[in-house]
Protein backbone atom coordinates (compact mmCIF):
# COMPACT_ATOMS: atom_id res chain seq x y z
CA UNK A 1 0.00 0.00 0.00
CA UNK A 2 1.56 3.56 -0.99
CA UNK A 3 0.86 6.37 1.55
CA UNK A 4 0.68 10.39 0.12
CA UNK A 5 1.41 13.32 1.89
CA UNK A 6 -0.49 16.79 1.58
CA UNK A 7 0.29 20.12 3.06
CA UNK A 8 -2.43 22.35 4.10
CA UNK A 9 -2.59 25.18 5.42
CA UNK A 10 -3.39 25.39 9.60
CA UNK A 11 -5.63 28.46 9.65
CA UNK A 12 -5.81 30.62 6.98
CA UNK A 13 -8.73 32.72 8.69
CA UNK A 14 -6.53 33.95 11.29
CA UNK A 15 -2.77 34.53 8.64
CA UNK A 16 -1.70 31.38 9.77
CA UNK A 17 -0.11 29.82 6.33
CA UNK A 18 2.43 27.00 8.25
CA UNK A 19 1.80 24.32 6.73
CA UNK A 20 0.29 21.10 8.13
CA UNK A 21 1.32 18.21 6.89
CA UNK A 22 -1.06 15.32 6.28
CA UNK A 23 -0.90 11.59 5.22
CA UNK A 24 -3.29 8.86 3.45
CA UNK A 25 -2.85 5.68 2.08
CA UNK A 26 -4.84 4.47 -1.00
CA UNK A 27 -7.27 3.30 0.72
CA UNK A 28 -8.47 6.33 3.12
CA UNK A 29 -8.08 8.60 -0.50
CA UNK A 30 -10.61 6.34 -1.86
CA UNK A 31 -13.19 5.87 0.90
CA UNK A 32 -12.68 10.15 1.11
CA UNK A 33 -13.20 10.36 -2.63
CA UNK A 34 -14.01 7.37 -4.76
CA UNK A 35 -17.66 8.49 -4.87
CA UNK A 36 -17.77 11.97 -5.88
CA UNK A 37 -14.87 11.28 -8.56
CA UNK A 38 -17.41 8.32 -9.67
CA UNK A 39 -20.05 10.08 -9.63
CA UNK A 40 -18.84 12.83 -11.59
CA UNK A 41 -16.57 10.00 -14.09
CA UNK A 42 -19.70 8.67 -14.84
CA UNK A 43 -22.25 12.66 -15.62
CA UNK A 44 -19.20 13.11 -18.21
CA UNK A 45 -18.39 9.71 -19.28
CA UNK A 46 -21.39 7.41 -18.71
CA UNK A 47 -21.58 4.52 -16.14
CA UNK A 48 -20.64 1.99 -18.73
CA UNK A 49 -17.78 3.34 -19.75
CA UNK A 50 -16.44 4.34 -16.53
CA UNK A 51 -17.15 0.70 -15.30
CA UNK A 52 -15.36 -0.63 -18.64
CA UNK A 53 -12.47 1.92 -18.67
CA UNK A 54 -11.65 2.76 -15.52
CA UNK A 55 -10.45 1.76 -11.75
CA UNK A 56 -9.49 2.85 -8.67
CA UNK A 57 -6.29 3.60 -9.53
CA UNK A 58 -7.39 6.20 -11.31
CA UNK A 59 -9.67 7.94 -8.75
CA UNK A 60 -6.28 7.58 -6.80
CA UNK A 61 -4.19 9.46 -9.35
CA UNK A 62 -6.44 12.45 -9.94
CA UNK A 63 -6.34 12.82 -6.23
CA UNK A 64 -2.99 13.31 -6.27
CA UNK A 65 -2.64 15.76 -9.21
CA UNK A 66 -5.62 17.47 -7.60
CA UNK A 67 -3.64 18.00 -4.19
CA UNK A 68 -0.23 17.75 -5.62
CA UNK A 69 1.31 14.91 -2.93
CA UNK A 70 4.11 13.75 -2.75
CA UNK A 71 4.72 9.85 -1.98
CA UNK A 72 5.69 9.04 1.48
CA UNK A 73 7.85 5.95 2.66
Amino acid sequence: MRYWTICEPKDPENDDWSCEYITLSDEDILKQYWDCWYGKMCEKYGKEHVDTHYSPQECIDDWVIIHWAQESK
